[in-house]
């Protein structure tokens, strides 16, 4: 498909996906080889660019060659996929917490189905592990074991929330010199990270062909942080914004690659440099899909809440400093009112 969005004058993305939106299937996001970043000068500076243009277009690129082998990626998904489908309703429930973050529904715990989007009639389960949820150096394993309804389901998750936790510090590095910024002067502020593994439940879909209500699953809407790392499903959902084009992409995850995931804080600390990638969840188109169980797992890194945001010294600021708090309040805000205006 060619760019004809530019020609008619981009409205920007809907919420959820509508018979009038523009999609162009052909574009995916660029893809990232991992081995580039420790090869030789023109292989580095290939990875830079491809990555750096990639989250200034549409905020998404394909990570292969990570690191994480198959079989550890294999366990996460399967161990994702069980905590939802084998731990029955009542001890679910017994993990749902009762604060929110932010303003609105950011939980470390389980979510249940349709709690977190309302609006939503096929939404999404979730379940929300930080550090504390981890057997790590510092971390007393008895209150770690005490955030999961079966202790079996930390290892595997435990590998992949590390394995990306190592992950992130070279990818943004990369993106700093790709902005012709000191690569390391955001070590410091990261480390250690206040990451969040998030996992993200789907149930089959039970509604008849032709009877939905609406084709959504998850709204559109764009991360708080600062990169999110995704395992994929290879059930249809996952879409794209790209401005550029005023089109939606229907990502296609290729088996055992991540999906990185620009988010506010990048976008923020960079200027506008970067975007903040727009994502929603959509229904597959076909039918045969909706018996199938749909599973994603991502990692994503958050400001702590006394942490200042605030814009790269290298550049004259589009934005005002803000505490770590008051930053992910005012995304989770702007979320919520999209939200209801949906509502309305």
């Amino acid at each position: 498909m060619s760019e004809k969005a530019t020609d008619l004058g981009d409205p920007g993305p809907t919420l959820i996906e509508s018979p009038a939106d523009l999609f162009d299937d052909d574009f995916q996001p660029p893809v990232c080889d991992m081995r580039d970043l420790w090869g030789g000068p023109a292989a580095r500076d290939r990875f830079i660019d491809i990555l750096g243009s990639a989250m200034a277009d549409s905020g998404s690129a394909i990570l292969i060659n990570h690191g994480i082998a198959p079989e550890e990626l294999r366990a996460a998904e399967a161990d994702a996929l069980s905590i939802f489908t084998t731990v029955p309703e009542a001890r679910k429930m017994r993990f749902v917490s009762p604060d929110c973050a932010y303003g609105e529904p950011y939980y470390l715990g389980y979510v249940p189905l349709q709690e977190s989007m309302p609006s939503l009639p096929h939404a999404v389960e979730a379940w929300e592990f930080d550090r504390s949820a981890f057997r790590i150096t510092g971390q007393d394993p008895a209150s770690a074991l005490d955030r999961w309804p079966d202790e079996k389901f930390e290892p595997a998750l435990r590998t992949f929330w590390q394995r990306c936790e190592e992950l992130i510090p070279p990818l943004g590095r990369a993106l700093f010199e790709y902005l012709g910024v000191d690569p390391a002067r955001y070590d410091a502020d990261i480390a250690p990270t206040n990451d969040v593994l998030r996992i993200n439940h789907y149930p089959p879909i039970a509604t008849a062909p032709g009877a939905l209500a609406s084709p959504a699953r998850v709204l559109a809407h764009e991360d708080y942080g600062l990169l999110s790392l995704m395992l994929g499903s290879p059930v249809e959902g996952f879409q794209v914004y790209r401005p550029r084009s005023g089109a939606w992409s229907r990502v296609r995850t290729p088996a055992d690659a991540l999906v990185v995931i620009s988010g506010e804080w990048l976008r923020v600390i960079g200027n506008d440099h970067f975007r903040a990638c727009t994502h929603r969840v959509s229904v597959p188109r076909d039918p045969a899909q909706w018996a199938v169980p749909r599973v994603t797992v991502l990692y994503t890194l958050h400001p702590y809440p006394a942490a200042v945001v605030r814009v790269l010294p290298e550049f004259d600021p589009k934005f005002a400093p803000a505490s770590g708090m008051d930053f992910m309040t005012d995304v989770a805000h702007r979320l919520s009112e999209k939200c209801r205006a949906l509502e309305s």
